[in-house]
């Protein structure tokens, strides 16, 4: 009888520990597209050398290839090939993308 009691407290016990463990997978992942945004950015503006350190990194961490992660690219490259054409964001998304690739090329320079 008392073994049956702890298994049923076991997912109890384990519960706590996948709470703490999950956001941090979410957040990091999160971090990882955001380079596949970056990426895509440098990409369409014509700037290879950011844009092969940005695929570089998303490949070591496996995600290049993934569906997130190309409709990310795909979306950073119409927002960095839309910037170099024009010079200004055309909406508030590709405010934020440009910011991202802001904040990329200052860690990159000017760490």
């Amino acid at each position: 009888m008392r073994t049956r009691s702890i298994f049923a407290a076991f997912p109890v016990l384990l519960l706590p520990v996948l709470v703490t463990a999950f956001p941090g997978s979410s957040i990091a992942a999160e971090q990882d597209y955001t380079l596949c945004t970056v990426g895509g950015y440098f990409s369409g503006s014509g700037d290879k050398f950011l844009s092969g350190l940005a695929k570089d990194i998303v490949q070591k961490r496996h995600i290049f290839g993934d569906p997130i992660c190309n409709a990310a690219w795909k979306n950073g490259y119409k927002t960095g090939e839309n910037f170099s054409r024009t010079g200004k964001p055309k909406n508030q998304a590709e405010k934020f993308v440009f910011q991202q690739a802001v904040e990329f090329r200052e860690q990159v320079f000017y760490p």
